[in-house]
């Protein structure tokens, strides 16, 4: 349960990691703990934390019914999260890649001079 006194985090940078540390720090739970109520190992529980992995529908379903936190919640951070990674990687690619569209400087965007006879 999150209260109106705890800071509130920028999420939409963030994986569902953060905000599950969170709860665990506040709950006092351990990960062993964790894994133990919603059914999985502690390695499992540790590569999420980790970032290594990420949170499946039927995890994020156990993780809801156990903590309280949205499944929609959760999957969204961290689907947000995949994607901020990716257009960082792609912007990266973009620099340094001959691949990617570039604008021309002998295309003129300038149509309304042309004339279709």
């Amino acid at each position: 349960m999150l209260h109106r006194e705890n800071k509130i985090k920028e999420y939409h940078t963030s994986s569902a990691a953060n905000l599950l540390k969170e709860v665990m720090d506040y709950y006092d739970i351990t990960q062993k703990d964790l894994a133990a109520r919603i059914g999985v190992s502690q390695k499992n529980i540790s590569d999420i934390l980790n970032r290594k992995r990420f949170l499946t529908e039927v995890l994020a379903l156990r993780i809801e019914k156990i903590m309280g936190i949205s499944s929609k919640l959760l999957l969204a951070l961290d689907s947000n999260y995949k994607l901020n990674l990716a257009k960082a990687n792609i912007n990266n690619q973009q620099k340094s890649s001959p691949l990617f569209l570039k604008k021309y400087d002998w295309v003129n965007h300038n149509t309304s001079n042309l004339s279709f006879n």
